[in-house]
């Protein structure tokens, strides 16, 4: 009976310290983009922020300069809302000037899987977005 009672607390441990292990791959990152090519000039582009906000817009493959204009205060070129994570997944909506956009997926350790739906056409994508640190 002890020797179940170990295995028991021993597995009991293991499957506690696999979910914590998955949870902190689960999260995005904020010292970056997210960023999918569309061509040999352009990429889509998402940020994230800790309060809850997230951007996204189309950038030249030059990450180095987005930063001077992906930022939450520039409402001409970027759509904005927040995000929301449950487990894996994550889902957000985001308008501005340009359009709106759904997305939907689940988070990696330095990508995100989105599922893009346009807000007009209704047309929808299946993205995977690499992380780049700034």
């Amino acid at each position: 009976m002890k020797t179940f009672t170990s295995i028991f607390i021993f597995i009991l441990l293991s499957f506690s310290f696999t979910i914590r292990n998955e949870k902190a791959t689960c999260a995005v990152k904020y010292n970056g983009i997210y960023a999918y090519k569309l061509d040999s000039e352009h990429s889509a582009i998402i940020r994230f922020y800790e309060d809850g906000t997230v951007l996204a817009s189309t950038s030249i493959n030059d990450y180095f300069d987005v930063f001077s204009w992906f930022h939450k205060e520039n409402k001409d070129l970027v759509l904005k809302g927040t995000y929301k994570i449950t487990n894996c997944s994550i889902k957000f909506e985001v308008s501005g000037m340009t359009g709106k956009q759904k997305y939907k997926g689940s988070i990696s350790e330095n990508t995100i899987d989105m599922k893009l739906t346009d807000g007009e056409s209704k047309k929808s994508v299946n993205r995977t977005y690499t992380f780049f640190t700034l």
